[in-house]
């Protein structure tokens, strides 16, 4: 199993923390053999969702926590809830790393997992990351979409 790039501290952008609630689903193995046999995860017809929790996100990457082992590859459809706000993310991302956590909590996630996000409801992220010179960082819709939305949230109001 790969090492997250935290281990190896070669980091390409700036991880943000996070704290939200998220469900993703595995909806069918990419990587599906000849006869493109349907992933376990698909049961009558439907997606199994999992949920998880954010720990920290990048320009187009997401790490959160997980009850689930991902494998890498794994392609993942993640709705992200934005805390204090009735605010989804949806986002689409294929596995980077996943290992299991040192000391899991009874009943708590297993796995912490990476993801690099290709889309951003419907976005294209690669498409969007830009250097913010006001601020003087690298810059994605996902995460204005994120980080914006928690910003507005967490604003006292006048």
């Amino acid at each position: 199993m790969e090492k997250p790039a935290a281990e190896n501290n070669k980091r390409k952008f700036a991880r943000y923390d996070t704290d939200a609630k998220l469900e993703f689903r595995v909806p069918y193995d990419f990587k599906a053999e000849v006869d493109f046999k349907i992933n376990e995860e698909v049961v009558e017809g439907r997606e199994y969702n999992y949920t998880g929790l954010s720990r920290n996100i990048s320009v187009h990457g997401l790490a959160f926590d997980t009850p689930k082992r991902l494998e890498l590859g794994d392609y993942l459809w993640i709705d992200l809830h934005i805390p204090k706000s009735k605010d989804v993310v949806f986002m689409q991302g294929e596995v980077c790393w996943c290992c299991p956590v040192e000391v899991p909590l009874e009943g708590g996630p297993a796995f912490q997992a990476g993801i690099y996000i290709t889309k951003v409801d419907g976005v294209d992220v690669e498409q969007t990351v830009y250097f913010d010179k006001s601020y003087g960082v690298q810059w994605s819709e996902l995460l204005e979409r994120v980080l914006g939305g928690f910003a507005k949230n967490n604003r006292k109001q006048s």
